[in-house]
């Protein structure tokens, strides 16, 4: 997803790979747009700290959820 396609308060879906056990998997998660920043957009899940996305990360694992 492009960073100029993000909206504040809006949901998006975030695919990620993260290592469990040494093997790697895929998960997905749910995350709002909190803020959107030069080098990339703070996100914010329930009862979790603040993600911060750069613009990389952003383009390669966000997609429009809705």
């Amino acid at each position: 997803m492009d960073k100029k396609q993000l909206t504040p308060g809006k949901t998006y879906l975030c695919k990620r790979k993260t290592i469990i056990d040494g093997i790697e998997r895929e998960a997905e998660r749910y995350m709002t747009c909190a803020e959107i920043t030069r080098d990339g957009a703070w996100f914010k899940r329930c009862f979790e700290e603040p993600i911060f996305l750069d613009n990389t990360k952003i383009k390669e694992d966000l997609y429009d959820g809705n």
